[in-house]
């Protein structure tokens, strides 16, 4: 079941030094803020979308994100690169 995977890349934020020392905080992403808030203009992106959305049935609520971010599909595409 992919929806089982664990998240794990999504912990660091260091994806260009060739070792990476897993005591260093600054390797890791503020997991104090979504993966739409790590950056201002992604914060903007989402915010925008959330503030702009209605729907004319008003059957659907305002959402910040349309899918989950670690999807089966994305979870499937990632491992596959590992490869």
């Amino acid at each position: 079941d992919l929806t089982q995977y664990p998240v794990f890349p999504w912990v660091l934020k260091n994806y260009e030094s060739t070792e990476i020392d897993l005591k260093d905080e600054k390797n890791y992403r503020d997991l104090s803020k979504p993966m739409g808030a790590l950056g201002e203009k992604r914060r903007a992106k989402f915010l925008d979308r959330y503030n702009s959305w209605e729907d004319p049935s008003g059957i659907i609520p305002k959402f910040h994100y349309g899918t989950h971010y670690a999807s089966a599909a994305t979870t499937l595409y990632y491992l596959m690169r590992l490869e």
